[in-house]
């Protein structure tokens, strides 16, 4: 009887762990969508991705989570992989270094130096255009700093200042290489930071 009990026990315990296993496997596949991670050896690798927690009380993970095969993700930081696709944006992997105070903080994107960070792109070219993703300490909700960065240089450049749009007079000195882009910025004849981008990667491949 009591062995008859014990093994009932036993395997009513075994059961439960099952079930709490599979529930937890199952629960931690949330959020994840198809997309890919690009290695440091540069090969694509496709499967799921998961990189942040959602809003509302949202969370930007500092490693993604990938899998490929199995149930189990691996954890990825930015220092081992160069990029991921998490099934709607691209994110690339940057050195970042930040240089400065409180007033006035400048980003560099030199090897080596600081630290390695996922950055939003938004658009790819001479010029890209990058988001840098946190999470906002009063709302909780994901914002944005953006940033345009030219491809042989190491300074990042914010485009805009919150509610006051595109800091034009950043930005006429920044392109002051491009005329009629600065005249536009100036004129207020643009406003977004895409078309920027747009139009100054247009010009630079007929320059």
């Amino acid at each position: 009887m009591n062995n008859s009990i014990s093994n009932k026990t036993i395997k009513g315990l075994v059961l439960v762990t099952i079930l709490l296993v599979v529930n937890e496997v199952v629960f931690s596949q949330k959020d994840y969508h198809r997309g890919y991670i690009i290695t440091n050896d540069s090969d694509t690798l496709y499967g799921l991705v998961k990189d942040r927690k959602p809003q509302p009380f949202g969370e930007i993970y500092k490693k993604i989570r990938f899998r490929d095969k199995g149930l189990f993700a691996k954890k990825l930081a930015p220092d081992q992989i160069k990029g991921y696709n998490n099934g709607t944006d691209r994110f690339e992997s940057l050195w970042l270094d930040a240089r400065g105070n409180f007033f006035r903080e400048d980003y560099f994107s030199i090897p080596g130096s600081g630290e390695r960070q996922f950055l939003k792109i938004i658009s790819k070219g001479y010029l890209s255009y990058y988001h840098m993703e946190y999470v906002d300490p009063e709302s909780f909700y994901i914002d944005f700093i953006p940033f345009f960065k030219r491809e042989d240089e190491t300074n990042l450049v914010r485009v805009t200042q919150g509610i006051l749009g595109l800091k034009k007079k950043i930005l006429a000195e920044y392109f002051i290489d491009c005329p009629e882009l600065v005249e536009k910025i100036l004129n207020k004849e643009i406003n977004e930071p895409y078309e920027v981008a747009l139009i100054y990667n247009s010009w630079k491949k007929n320059y």
